[in-house]
Parts: structure tokens; C-alpha cells; sequence
């Protein structure tokens, strides 16, 4: 009776989540991104299951410092916590989309983040100066 389950998570690790404390360190490793690109990202109106495929190929890319790589389906259906069926149809999206960059040799998917965020499938649709709002401050907006 120890190891019933309780929603799918076994009882023990729900007595040793109490105990847990998150430390992440940056020496364990990082995802270095340019604030522009992070910007763009936030201001595009991505789905929830959505953004959470794209973070996960910048972390399997950008935390690796690639900017593409070969990943599987089944790899950022794990991590994104998305079901493979739905990874699948939203990786397809997405590149037709044009925000994951998509090569096909043999049976590997390399998939990268395409960083020219202009070329988003929404942003071509808006006007330019609707399309993103960057942090970055003019000099004369700091003499204010």
C-alpha cells in the first residue's frame, strides 16, 4: 500500500516534494538569449502548449550554446510535458509559422529557433510599428 498512487504520482514522492528546495546555480548551466529575441518571444501570441515547444527548443539548443540540433518528438514532448500527438501538430504549426526551423536528414529532425522574428507568420500581417516592443531605452528617454 506505500506505492499507491495518488493522480498518477506515486504517494512517497509527494512526502519527499516537502522536503525538496529548489537551488538552481548558473554553474550548472544556463540559456544565453539576446533580450531582443526574448522580447519578440514574449510579445508573440503564442499558445500555452506553444511557447512551452519553443522554450524547450531554445533550452535543448541555445542551453547547449547550438543554435540548431537534432531532437526527437518524443524528447520535446517529455520535457515540454505536451503529448506527442499535440508536440507533433505544433512543431508542424510552428514551422509553417516560421518561428522553428526545421531539416530533415535521414530520420533526425534538426529544429532550431529562427531568430529573424519579423519573419513570424503574425508579424507579417501587422503593421511595422505594432510589431514588438524591445526593453531597449533611447538616451534621450533616460535625459527625462
Amino acid at each position: 500500500m506505500f506505492l499507491k498512487k495518488l493522480s498518477g504520482i506515486p504517494v512517497p514522492f509527494l512526502f519527499a516534494m516537502h522536503d525538496l528546495r529548489a537551488n538552481p546555480q548558473v554553474e550548472d548551466g544556463y540559456v544565453q538569449i539576446a533580450n531582443e529575441l526574448m522580447d519578440a518571444i514574449i510579445s508573440y501570441p503564442f499558445k500555452n502548449s506553444e511557447l512551452k515547444i519553443v522554450l524547450t527548443i531554445i533550452r535543448k539548443t541555445y542551453g547547449w550554446k547550438k543554435k540548431k540540433d537534432r531532437l526527437s518528438f518524443s524528447q520535446i514532448s517529455k520535457l515540454s510535458r505536451v503529448s506527442i500527438r499535440h508536440t507533433k501538430r505544433v512543431i508542424k504549426n510552428l514551422v509553417l509559422d516560421n518561428v522553428i526551423l526545421k531539416e530533415k536528414i535521414a530520420n533526425n529532425n534538426i529544429l532550431g529557433l529562427n531568430k529573424d522574428y519579423y519573419s513570424w507568420s503574425l508579424w507579417k500581417t501587422l503593421n511595422p510599428g505594432d510589431r514588438i516592443v524591445t526593453g531597449k531605452v533611447s538616451d534621450s528617454a533616460l535625459q527625462r
